[in-house]
């Protein structure tokens, strides 16, 4: 069973997703048809479609996907060390709580920053 707590902290990284996602659709008429996709420093080398700024959210959720497989099943982890039976569920709880931090990571660095000087102008 998962414990509630660790429910409600997976759900952060929808609510920046969807929140993302609303703003990203309400400026979605505003953005050029072509944008920069690739590129660093101002030097672009690459240009796409508009509709890859979806792009980033589709794979966050994918890998949010994972994510939770991960936590709903914590004791198909294969460790690297022996995990004692009293210790069982406190380890469980702590690589449960890592990957909720690993899911907030991936979803601030792949929503609002990934085309941050397109869609914030």
């Amino acid at each position: 069973m998962i414990p509630k707590h660790i429910k409600l902290l997976f759900c952060i990284p929808f609510v920046i997703i969807i929140s993302y996602t609303v703003y990203l659709l309400t400026r979605y008429a505003a953005l050029p048809e072509i944008i920069p996709i690739h590129g660093y420093g101002g030097k672009n080398d690459g240009y796409g479609s508009k509709l890859f700024l979806f792009a980033p959210i589709i794979l966050n959720l994918a890998i949010l996907y994972f994510i939770w497989l991960i936590i709903r099943k914590p004791d198909t982890i294969k460790f690297t060390f022996e995990v004692k039976e009293e210790d069982q569920e406190k380890t469980y709880h702590q690589y449960q709580l890592v990957l909720i931090i690993l899911a907030l990571f991936v979803t601030i660095i792949m929503s609002p920053l990934s085309f941050s000087d397109i869609v914030f102008k």
